[in-house]
């Protein structure tokens, strides 16, 4: 536990990994050694609608816990926030090039290529998509059981980022043996295979709502269908009340499994800086204005909206410095564009 404050009345959970961030965006300076993950991204697009919710993560013995200060004076809890004995890699690396081309690969080139001096930390770098992806191993950044503080097991909703499988595959019992309604989970790149096929049904069985990109579905489904509707109605009918697509063009395709029910909510037409965080920010953004109106088509264009807001920016922090009339000005046009089929 990184500092005392604790909160009385936790409402929402996000669980999430927390990293060292060393972005080259496509325009604008670079981040190093900043704060990142997609714990804060998801919680600093809640904290820009009004919420907050308690933080879980595990990290490194080394890792700056005073960068988290901003989110505690927001109303976070950190409580969850876990500083583990055994060491693993916390970094992470990606440029971005003409073209939105991304590479997670020999930062040194990258760095060289735009003329900057070459951080020291990320010298031996491997990124994480090297990894092999495991049913069973339990990795340092694995959730265990006992990581969630018995409090926050009150809260009423609750939203699991990008993590590992097994973090994925024991996390929703954890939760739903709790107080929580409703659970959203993010899919994470490395199960979203065919070898994963047979786990995917008792995966998301206790799921709200599961969230995946286009190119996570269509690797999935390799050999099975390429028709997005069809590929949400398989998947929504395992468990989950929605299924949200995340479309390569930025729209939101979401099914509605108990009403039987399509619609697409469009990208917000803004200018890209740098797309890091962005899925992120639509979770958090969606959760909280999905549990504050349980209105599933308003909570997905503030979802959309907070991720093509975060887009135009770079770091979790450029979230929360929106003006309010800027997001409801948007928000506003947004909603006229909704897509019903």
């Amino acid at each position: 536990m990184p500092y005392s404050h604790e909160i009385q009345l936790v409402e929402n959970l996000i669980i999430g990994r927390l990293q060292r961030e060393y972005i080259l965006p496509v325009q604008g300076p670079a981040r190093v050694n900043q704060l990142g993950g997609n714990l804060p991204y998801t919680a600093s697009a809640m904290a820009m609608w009004g919420g907050n919710a308690g933080l879980v993560s595990r990290v490194n013995p080394d890792y700056p816990l005073d960068w988290l200060k901003p989110l505690e004076i927001m109303g976070f809890d950190l409580r969850g926030i876990i500083q583990t004995d055994e060491s693993f890699d916390a970094r992470f690396f990606v440029a971005y090039s003409e073209g939105y081309k991304i590479s997670y690969e020999n930062p040194l080139t990258h760095f060289a290529e735009r003329q900057l001096p070459f951080p020291e930390e990320l010298f031996n770098y491997e990124p994480d998509t090297r990894r092999y992806c495991s049913k069973t191993d339990y990795l340092p950044y694995t959730f265990r059981v006992t990581d969630i503080p018995r409090a926050f097991l009150e809260a009423n909703a609750a939203h699991i980022c990008p993590i590992d499988f097994v973090s994925h595959k024991i996390l929703p019992s954890v939760l739903r043996g709790g107080m929580i309604q409703t659970l959203s989970m993010r899919a994470t790149d490395c199960y979203m295979d065919p070898a994963f096929w047979e786990e995917m049904r008792n995966l998301i069985s206790e799921l709200s709502i599961f969230m995946l990109s286009e190119k996570q579905a269509l690797r999935l489904f390799q050999g099975r269908s390429v028709d997005l509707w069809e590929i949400a109605r398989i998947l929504a009918s395992y468990g989950p009340e929605y299924l949200i697509i995340n479309s390569k063009d930025g729209a939101a395709w979401v099914y509605d499994r108990v009403e039987n029910k399509r619609f697409i909510v469009p990208a917000w037409a803004g200018s890209i800086v740098d797309p890091t965080g962005g899925l992120n920010a639509f979770d958090g953004a969606f959760l909280y204005n999905y549990r504050k109106s349980y209105d599933i088509v308003h909570a997905t264009v503030c979802a959309n909206l907070s991720m093509g807001i975060c887009m135009e920016g770079s770091g979790p922090d450029y979230l929360t410095e929106t003006l309010t009339a800027l997001r409801d000005a948007r928000l506003y046009a947004l909603s006229q564009q909704v897509i019903y089929l």
